[in-house]
């Protein structure tokens, strides 16, 4: 089982409706967030039609528990490795080369002999993980919370000047 998380990205976080919080968009695309059509919509699709307006920072966080953890299939490597993979396919498709469709090209993907020893900050503390720190679009860190379950983080690289990598646990 795993949960993936969004975040919207506020440059000013302070004020979220500061106007440099907004990334650039079209104006069809800016229309059809802020425009209500004719057959309305409820409060919660307009407040998620919202946050289209700011950076996101897709699925930066993956949390996975797996009740018999595999040696080689759940092994930190291999998740980061997959996860970091999963966010330059769906996110960076366009800069990659990736054509629009199915297909069966790899030589974007990041391979496990990019990963490399790391100490990231959990609950205040410093915590052994691994990253891949090589990666031109990505940041990606890993660390295991206990036996059964890991956390992996995926961030846009041009986003780490605005993000404290620190991470907390939410029980």
């Amino acid at each position: 089982m795993s949960v993936h998380l969004s975040y919207a990205l506020w440059r000013v976080p302070e004020d979220h409706g500061d106007p440099r919080n907004e990334r650039e968009l079209d104006e069809r695309t800016r229309r059809s967030i802020e425009e209500e059509p004719p057959w309305g919509r409820p409060p919660w699709l307009i407040e998620q039609a919202r946050l289209h307006l700011y950076p996101m920072l897709w699925e930066a966080t993956r949390t996975a528990w797996h009740a018999s953890p595999d040696a080689e299939r759940h092994s930190l490597s291999q998740q980061l490795v997959d996860h970091t993979n999963h966010v330059l396919r769906n996110s960076f498709r366009e800069q990659l080369g990736i054509p629009a469709g199915p297909t069966r090209t790899t030589e974007w993907r990041v391979k496990p002999t990019a990963i490399a020893e790391a100490s990231l900050e959990v609950d205040g503390e410093h915590r052994s993980a691994i990253h891949i720190d090589t990666d031109p679009f990505v940041y990606a860190v890993v660390f295991r919370v206990d036996e059964h379950t890991v956390s992996t983080n995926v961030f846009p690289r041009d986003s780490l000047p605005l993000l404290n990598l620190s991470l907390t646990t939410l029980v």
